[in-house]
């Protein structure tokens, strides 16, 4: 925002100028009907993680005094306040779909624009508390599943050379490669110098490689070690069945092993989407919620886990 220092710099008083206008936006905007406002520090510790687990906040956010979110459940998007920079609209589509979540980022940020004056260089574009994201401000990422790159351990190979400056990957344990359940991140490093169409079609472009890597090593895999692949699918959905007491983290290992099982139709009778789900659903805050329950224990919470990937995989009949 215009004339405004950045979150972090920011005290009492000076918070206004940010409260007004995401207020004011929640009161006027064509969004008003369907924008819930939330501040963050007025909710309990569980629903500020279950927020969080869903990617509605950041943890910066969850521990923040002074960050708000403001969520909109019809068109399916939130605009973080308070966090590394005034306003991040943040826009979730499932499949892949870049341009199409870009096209709605872009209309809500010229709404926003209508309340809130940016702060901009002609020579740096928009302006921002992190350098990364000078120029244009857009972070576009993707969120892969890469079971069998990860057995291989080839994720240092994914992006070429030459564009390593603009892409990265990383896992979903902090900024490292270290990851749960083979699931990684795509997005781009920069966006100074940089058009919107231009970081969209560079990423596309390298993840139609990565998939196709993933699916060819697949291929290979099913074609020289079916046998080897299958024990360690089948040996996941029984330890998932059977297990009375399991982590999150060897939840996540064993569901990226179903979720590759169910895809390459070697397990039969479950459909993707439960296991994306479950990926989703055996968080800490999401099993509470689930249960109606406050766990008083890291083994409490691993116990119903268990109790609760039970109970979906038995409404599944598998072959």
């Amino acid at each position: 925002m215009e004339s405004v220092l950045f979150p972090n710099r920011l005290l009492g008083e000076e918070l206004y100028p940010i409260r007004d206008a995401i207020e004011r936006f929640a009161r006027e905007s064509a969004y008003r009907n369907n924008l819930h406002l939330i501040e963050l520090k007025l909710i309990d510790s569980n629903e500020k993680r279950f927020l969080r687990e869903r990617n509605v906040i950041t943890y910066e956010m969850e521990v923040s005094e002074t960050s708000m979110v403001a969520v909109n459940y019809t068109d399916d998007f939130t605009i973080l306040v308070n966090e590394e920079d005034h306003f991040r609209i943040q826009v979730i589509r499932p499949g892949l779909q870049l341009i199409e979540a870009y096209k709605a980022a872009d209309r809500i940020d010229t709404e926003l624009n209508r309340f809130v004056p940016y702060a901009f260089s002609d020579e740096l574009g928009y302006l921002t508390a992190c350098t990364s994201n000078l120029g244009t401000g857009l972070r576009v990422s993707a969120l892969l599943h890469l079971p069998v790159i990860t057995m291989k351990n080839m994720l240092q190979q994914l992006i070429p050379q030459e564009k390593k400056a603009a892409l990265e990957i990383k896992g979903t344990i902090g900024p490292s490669s270290k990851t749960l359940g083979g699931l990684y991140q795509l997005s781009n490093r920069i966006s100074l110098g940089l058009s919107e169409v231009d970081i969209i079609e560079t990423l596309d472009e390298v993840l139609g490689d990565v998939l196709e890597l993933e699916d060819t090593l697949r291929d290979e895999y099913i074609s020289e070690s079916r046998l080897e692949l299958e024990d360690k699918i089948w040996r996941s959905y029984g330890m998932l069945q059977n297990s009375r007491r399991m982590s999150y983290i060897e939840s996540m290992d064993h569901l990226s092993n179903v979720r590759l099982g169910i895809i390459l139709a070697i397990i039969k009778n479950i459909d993707v989407k439960a296991a994306n789900d479950l990926m989703v659903n055996i968080q800490w805050a999401h099993l509470q919620r689930h249960g109606g329950v406050l766990f008083k224990s890291t083994n409490e919470c691993d116990e119903y886990r268990s109790d609760y990937i039970r109970k979906i995989l038995r409404t599944h009949e598998v072959r």
